[in-house]
Formats: C-alpha cells, structure tokens, sequence
C-alpha cells in the first residue's frame, strides 16, 4: 500500500465512553473510557486504531487528540516512545472542537495536507482492505480538493446512533470502488426514519473521513463561525511555546458543536461517500454490539479449533 507524504492522520480519542460505563466496570472493576480498554486480543481498541491507520500513514504523521484527565491511559499505550503527535483537550467541547484542533495543528505544519479522521472506537476485520479504501479516497481527494470523503457502510438492518447517508449518482468507479455524491446526511434518525433510509439504500456513517485540510477548516468554518473564531488565539500561536497555555485558557469557555450535526448535515453537497466492502465494521460504542460481535469471535474460534 502506498504511503503518501502529503498525507496526515488523526485518531479521536478523547470520548469518555459514558454510555458503556457499568460494561467496563464489569470487566475491569472500575471504569475506563472505552478506548483505552481491551476487550479483545491483546490490543485496545485505540492502539488498534493507532496500528490500523499506520498500515497507510507514518506514525510521525499521525495525531491524536486525547483528554488531559487521560493521561495515564495514554501512558500504557507507550506513545512516549513514538513519533505521534499528542494534542490535550482540557475538557471535552464535543467533536467539531475535537476535530479542529488538530486540523490547526497540521494547518500550521502542512497547510495542502489531505487528512484522514479516524475514531478510536472501531471494531474492524480485514483492515488492509479498510485502509486500502482510505487510500482511495485519498486519491480522490487529491483530484477534487473541495470534497469531504465519507466511508459508507451498507447494512440490511434498522441500526439507530448512526448517522446515515443518502447517495446519489454513482460518480467514480474502478470496478471494485464506487464513490457516490450525497443528497442528504441525517444524524442518529429515529427508528421510523431509519426504517425509511435503509429502503432507499442509504449507507452507515462510519465517521471515517478524507478531506484536504483547507477544506476541513473552510466547511467548518462556513458552517460554525464562531467555533473557529472562538479558535483564533489558538491559530496564531501554533507551533510555539504558548500553544498549550492558549488550549487551556480557551476551553474553558469555547462552546461545543456535534461535527455531524452541525456540519455535515449543512453541507451534502459537498460531501462525497465510498462504498466500503469486504470489510466487516462495527462500531463498539454501545454494549449490544460490543456482546454480539464478541459472541461471534468466540463461535469463530471455536470452529476453527474443531476444524483443526
């Protein structure tokens, strides 16, 4: 898989898991955020993150944006000794600020970068066929610089907490990717609506993005102006001794938008979706998924045991 220079990554990682707080203390005795945990394998679901997203990017191109009350969880991953990036927020301020901070960050270093968003909370199997998709959507940002990338997932079940794409003309195709232009973008519909999307063949939002980092920052900006205002003493001090002190002092009162809500469902057309295939991808944010998909490890393993 080819490696590009120009390319950047961010891993989000500074959730705190609420939702599956009473799981994780059943496993652990106390609780987590869910990133941090192992639930299977040897790996947590962030290093897996961090090892995924490096199959395409350079570990000194990547970035992660964590909590600051997160930082023993970050010392067991031993990033330390890595050449990742580590951004702290001192508090959360939802995704659109957890989304911009770094792509300021990476605006200061490598302004024509194309980045890749990714979520830390990601169950995926065969993921060099996950990236190898991540890879072509990088390419086709590369030919058109104004579009965010969305990887989509088809799913032939009414799925709720997603947010959900609907595409239209089929607008690139190589014969095993097909990339489509959005009609519309709705974020965690409720079930009757859901119903009506799955009809239409509309795609799972996996959160996983590609946009040159220009235009991140403009849709972000055209949608949520004060969001970026509000970030301005960050901008300019960037790269130096008073990033850090800056951050602090401006979390305190910076107002919190949903990425999702706030951005993506104001700008479909300028979105794009890849269809993602061969890939199984789950996302492990809610106990039901999390027990189902590890049912289905174990019943895997099993069978291949008496298979042996």
């Amino acid at each position: 898989m080819y490696r590009s220079n120009n390319m950047m990554g961010v891993i989000l990682a500074g959730g705190e898991g609420v939702r599956l707080q009473n799981f994780v203390r059943t496993l652990y005795g106390y609780h987590r955020p869910k990133q941090y945990c192992t639930f299977t394998g040897t790996r947590s679901m962030f290093k897996h993150t961090i090892d995924r997203a490096s199959m395409l990017i350079p570990q000194s191109q990547l970035l992660t944006v964590v909590n600051s009350d997160h930082r023993n969880y970050v010392a067991e991953e031993s990033l330390n000794r890595s050449p990742i990036t580590i951004l702290e927020q001192p508090c959360l301020r939802d995704t659109a600020a957890g989304i911009l901070l770094p792509l300021l960050k990476i605006e200061n270093v490598n302004p024509d970068a194309t980045v890749a968003i990714f979520p830390s909370d990601h169950y995926i199997l065969n993921e060099k066929r996950f990236m190898e998709h991540v890879n072509k959507a990088a390419l086709f940002v590369e030919e058109n610089p104004k579009s965010i990338v969305m990887l989509g997932i088809r799913s032939d079940k009414i799925e709720s907490g997603y947010g959900w794409i609907e595409p239209t003309r089929d607008l690139f195709s190589d014969g095993v990717t097909k990339i489509f232009n959005v009609k519309k973008f709705i974020e965690k519909p409720d079930n009757s609506l859901t119903k009506v999307l799955l009809s239409r063949g509309c795609m799972i939002n996996t959160f996983v993005m590609i946009a040159k980092c220009s235009a991140f920052i403009k849709h972000i900006n055209y949608c949520i102006p004060e969001l970026v205002g509000a970030f301005k003493p960050i901008r300019a001090k960037m790269g130096t001794s008073m990033e850090k002190i800056n951050i602090r002092r401006l979390y305190k009162y910076l107002p919190s938008f949903n990425f999702s809500k706030s951005v993506l469902e104001n700008i479909p057309n300028c979105l794009n979706v890849l269809e993602v295939t061969d890939v199984y991808w789950s996302d492990w944010g809610e106990e039901q998924r999390i027990n189902s998909d590890l049912e289905s490890i174990n019943v895997a393993m099993e069978e291949a045991l008496l298979a042996m």
